[in-house]
């Protein structure tokens, strides 16, 4: 790997707290006012951070493969307890986590048989947990304990027996007694107005695109597409008709226009295919359909759409044709194709690619022609993964990556060069003979394009990655689950 200068990354849309990934769950204050706590919770993922109060930078990021639904702070000390559940209805398990803030010591304590919520400290001495299960008759079995110990700093991981605890049963109308649970997103913007920042938890960037000027576009939460200056500050917004904003943006050839995919607020019955003027945001067509839909696109503005919510499965013409060819710059249709099965015909994940790539049965992949002509070009015995179309010194070429990194001639499919990722492919981009990896780890790979020879490493701040693109002013660009997009220049080969 070659020797390569950290450089310094920028970060757009800079808010506090985007260890939260902008699913706040539940905010506690500890006692003396210096810790906060957050969690974020998915199904049967969980993320608990610490922040200093003093200037809200991240003290501890604890994630877990349950639910962490319920934090506490002990009345006087500087401790979190963390209740843990794995939300299974058949195989409940759960558990509890105690963090010293000021020292970082962490003890897990776990119940193989009961998930835990809520904790929630009754004293200094005494905290109290409820256990929650489900019997094989599906019924929800429900039970209180109490721990009570003088002494609750240092404790080592055999302190606490959670399956020995004397626990008394409660009835399924009791009512779970939580602590004061204001809800989170209100106060961590209070917390953030008092640092002198903003807070609006609209993470979800699943998309981003660098124009050669500097500035950059992207998609978020409510946001169809959006749009940031050089400097970092914003200048345009396209809202989304949901929450889920859009999915994928296509820039032009000359930057000027910009075609984005929008989940309308079902996204089963409703996408929106906008064309927005890059200079300002306006609106310069909309195409809009009544079902669920991906978007394809060439580098010469031909672009098609293919209902994916598999309405027309067995049905065969003259149903409406399931995948639309539209010409550039507009919503003319110049072609169709019907294939009833949604997995006959399956969207490619393929930039920069002068050809509508799908794939279908048998491992081919296709080019769907304007005119919806369907033409084999190779055959693969795995599946591609996010795409990158690159013309350099070597040739023309496909590189994709989901679990390997691989560079295929193309249109012939030879395999040039193969190399394990260490992680899962999120996305990749190619720029100037050099391919960029972004991987599940938290990090940007970055490997010579011709031989896939690895140039760099890049860790990036756990924001959990969605998006990157390599921008042609020389800088890369990573859309975060968090809202952040993350700015940083381009290693050279």
């Amino acid at each position: 790997m070659a020797d390569q200068p950290e450089s310094r990354t920028t970060t757009l849309h800079d808010q506090p707290f985007p260890e939260l990934l902008g699913y706040p769950c539940e905010v506690v204050i500890s006692s003396d006012g210096q810790w906060i706590a957050g969690s974020s919770v998915t199904h049967r993922c969980s993320r608990v951070a610490v922040y200093r109060a003093a200037d809200l930078s991240c003290a501890h990021l604890l994630t877990f493969t349950m639910e962490a639904q319920s934090i506490a702070f002990h009345p006087v000390l500087p401790l979190l307890a963390i209740g843990l559940d794995n939300g299974d209805e058949y195989g409940r398990e759960g558990g509890l986590t105690l963090l010293e803030c000021g020292t970082g010591h962490r003890v897990d304590f776990t119940d193989p048989e009961w998930g835990i919520e809520p904790v929630r400290w009754l004293d200094d001495h005494t905290l109290e947990l409820i256990f929650f299960a489900v019997d094989d008759g599906d019924d929800h079995l429900m039970a209180r304990a109490t721990l009570v110990r003088e002494n609750w700093l240092g404790l080592t991981s055999d302190a606490i027996d959670l399956t020995g605890l004397d626990r008394t049963p409660l009835a399924p109308e009791d009512r779970r007694v939580y602590g004061d649970m204001s809800p989170a997103q209100p106060s961590l913007r209070a917390l953030a107005e008092r640092a002198g920042r903003g807070y609006d938890a609209q993470g979800g960037v699943r998309a981003v695109a660098g124009l050669g000027n500097g500035r950059v576009l992207a998609t978020r939460k409510h946001v169809a597409v959006e749009c940031w200056a050089a400097d970092g500050s914003a200048l345009w917004s396209v809202p989304a008709p949901s929450a889920s904003g859009g999915t994928r943006i296509e820039v032009a050839a000359d930057e000027r226009s910009v075609r984005v995919a929008v989940s309308g607020p079902d996204t089963r019955a409703r996408t929106d295919f906008l064309l927005v003027d890059t200079a300002d945001g306006t609106v310069l067509d909309r195409h809009s359909v009544p079902f669920s839909a991906a978007m394809s696109t060439r580098t010469d503005g031909v672009w098609a759409i293919r209902d994916t919510y598999n309405r027309s499965f067995g049905t065969e013409p003259p149903a409406p044709p399931n995948t639309q060819i539209f010409a550039a710059g507009g919503s003319d249709r110049v072609g169709s194709v019907h294939v009833p099965d949604r997995y006959g015909l399956v969207p490619l994940q393929a930039r920069r690619c002068p050809e509508l790539l799908y794939g279908r049965s048998g491992g081919r992949v296709v080019a769907l022609a304007p005119d919806g002509a369907i033409e084999t070009v190779f055959s693969v015995d795995v599946p591609l993964g996010r795409a990158v179309y690159a013309s350099d010194a070597v040739g023309a070429a496909l590189l994709h990556g989901h679990t390997d990194i691989v560079r295929r001639s193309f249109p012939s499919g030879e395999v040039l060069w193969n190399r394990p990722s260490e992680s899962e492919v999120i996305d990749l981009d190619a720029q100037a003979g050099v391919l960029y990896v972004l991987c599940a780890d938290d990090s940007v790979v970055s490997l010579d394009a011709c031989d896939g020879t690895v140039l760099h490493r890049r860790p990036l701040p756990p924001y959990r990655p969605l998006a990157l693109h390599a921008a042609s002013d020389g800088t890369i660009l990573v859309g975060t689950a968090a809202g952040q997009i993350l700015r940083f220049p381009v290693i050279r080969a």
